[in-house]
């Protein structure tokens, strides 16, 4: 690795729900069948411990009441325990202030299991859009430092494609909000923003080009910022019953993402978004 590459140190996300928690309509899972989640979890913490890197745990408030020993774990060994919401509803679906009791819900619960300030939001499926951008400040509100829902792409779920891909504080309704705004990792790709380092992306691009996008993002001064979820380190979890191209979407490449991520791990620093906000600017 190049030592401009050394000098940046890049955004280790993860989002942290059940192999069930999706958004696709008409698909009701089979939640008796059980999970591996304990499993993937216990993984994803040694992962860190090995790298010896910080990380952000975007998690279900229905997982803290599920799993409080879990979300205990992540908090203790150091890691920022944030919001994503309490049981996976897509915020563009929901009112103002069904989305202000869904945080407020999700809050309570990961703050009472860790007794530290939860300090950060992400939406699931990326559901902070334009048309409800303005929902940024109920989470200012709230006082949290910083917002992780949008996605600077365009597709057929969700996405803001003239976004900033820069961490800002977003400006709604004529104003600059007290939170930062830390927007998904793009690459252009034919005048066309397009992810890279999470997710479908991670699994579905090869791992040079996973690579040379962070070197390239690096080198300009500027943090990727890798997110995955639980079921995506293990081929093994029981899967949803999707259409062709959803099923290709939710689950292609699986059994390669825990090696590539263990890759990514050893070739770039990494630490959590709460970390690199207070290195980085003044709050």
């Amino acid at each position: 690795m190049s030592n401009s590459s050394k000098q940046i140190t890049n955004l280790l996300t993860f989002d942290i729900e059940e192999w069930f928690h999706a958004n696709y309509e008409q698909v009701t899972p089979d939640r008796t069948k059980g999970s591996s989640f304990r499993a993937h979890m216990d993984t994803l913490l040694q992962m860190c411990s090995d790298a010896k890197c910080k990380a952000t745990f975007f998690t279900l408030g229905c997982i803290g009441e599920d799993y409080p020993d879990i979300v205990k774990a992540i908090a203790r060994e150091g890691h920022d325990v944030a919001s994503h919401g309490y049981a996976h509803e897509l915020a563009y679906k929901q009112t103002r202030e069904e989305f202000r009791a869904d945080v407020q819900k999700s809050v309570d619960i990961l703050e009472n299991l860790t007794g530290t300030k939860v300090l950060g939001y992400r939406a699931p499926s990326w559901s902070i859009v334009e048309s409800n951008l303005h929902y940024l400040e109920v989470l200012e509100e709230f006082g949290l430092v910083y917002d992780a829902s949008i996605f600077p792409v365009k597709t057929f779920l969700y996405g803001i494609p003239t976004a900033k891909t820069e961490i800002h504080k977003p400006i709604v309704n004529g104003k600059e909000l007290n939170l930062f705004e830390v927007p998904m990792s793009v690459m252009r790709v034919a005048g066309r923003n397009v992810g890279y380092s999470g997710g479908f992306y991670f699994r579905f691009f090869p791992e040079f080009i996973i690579r040379k996008a962070i070197q390239s993002a690096n080198r300009r001064g500027k943090s990727s910022i890798v997110y995955l979820h639980p079921r995506e380190i293990d081929a093994r979890e029981h899967k949803l019953e999707l259409p062709s191209k959803e099923h290709f979407i939710h689950y292609y490449n699986i059994k390669g993402t825990k090696a590539k991520l263990a890759n990514m791990l050893e070739a770039f620093s990494f630490t959590s978004i709460s970390e690199h906000l207070s290195n980085q600017y003044k709050r």
